[in-house]
């Protein structure tokens, strides 16, 4: 059956709200599993324990403090479908819904990486310490493979964290990449992870950022881990057309755009 979005509405200040004359953000927000829309508001309304209207003309707002809208919540909808899925705290590694942080009006901080505030002040200073350590080339990067052993195909990251976290994010911060897709369907004991390389970034090198990602595009060229592994795009600054092979020599001492790391 079809799942079905839905949003209650109070009255707010005409104001505020212009000519709408309902509050933004909405009271509550939830999700139904129904077998159409009419079936979805008999549900809520048996929730509520309360009838909806799902129009109400201005004359009639005295009569009804409340408004239902239902819509329709498309399969492959995945930027809605997320806030009804259980997300970790990149920081405490908790468990949160973001639907159910919308829903609070005490909630600090309502961001998809972080349970709260506090944890994403945390998450957010930790990840400025990593980058000026990197800048004053105290925390060395390294390059990784992850490989499968009944393919032999490979993953090629960078990271300036310990490697052994970033391995672990992996395992349990998947995203909907061609890797983490393989990685979530077979045996974590069909995978091994290898450090490749251990940056020791020249002092005659201008940007280490840039340097690092440099190292990275080596490695997916050599190990060609985009057209026969888990890598699905081309790094920072290739022309999609460019190959890997022709770019990694193309790129030996050429000035690039400085690429974001991959943490």
């Amino acid at each position: 059956m079809p799942d079905y979005v839905y949003t209650i509405k109070g009255q707010g200040d005409p104001v505020l709200e212009g000519d709408s004359g309902w509050a933004w953000p909405p009271l509550f927000s939830g999700m139904v599993t129904a077998q159409d829309k009419k079936a979805a508001k008999i549900e809520i309304e048996a929730e509520y324990g309360r009838k909806f209207p799902l129009r109400v003309l201005r004359a009639d707002l005295e009569k009804y403090p409340f408004l239902l809208r239902i819509d329709l919540l498309d399969a492959d909808n995945d930027y809605v479908r997320r806030r009804f899925l259980q997300t970790e705290c990149k920081e405490c590694q908790c468990k949160f819904k973001l639907i159910d942080k919308y829903n609070n009006p005490h909630c600090d901080y309502t961001g998809a990486d972080y349970c709260s505030r506090k944890c994403a002040d945390a998450g957010k200073a930790k990840a400025c310490l990593d980058q000026g350590m990197l800048d004053e080339g105290r925390l060395p990067a390294v390059i990784y493979q992850i490989k499968q052993k009944s393919t032999g195909m490979v993953y090629v990251g960078q990271t300036i964290r310990a490697y052994t976290l970033r391995w672990w994010q992996h395992l349990t911060n998947p995203s909907g990449s061609k890797f983490h897709k393989a990685l979530q369907a077979s045996s974590k004991t069909d995978w091994e992870f290898s450090v490749l390389e251990v940056i020791d970034v020249p002092r005659t090198s201008p940007n280490r950022a840039t340097y690092i990602s440099e190292r990275e595009r080596h490695w997916i060229a050599e190990l060609d881990s985009v057209a026969s592994g888990f890598n699905t795009i081309l790094p920072a600054a290739l022309e999609p057309q460019t190959s890997l092979y022709m770019a990694s020599e193309a790129f030996q001492g050429a000035s690039v755009a400085e690429p974001s790391p991959s943490f």
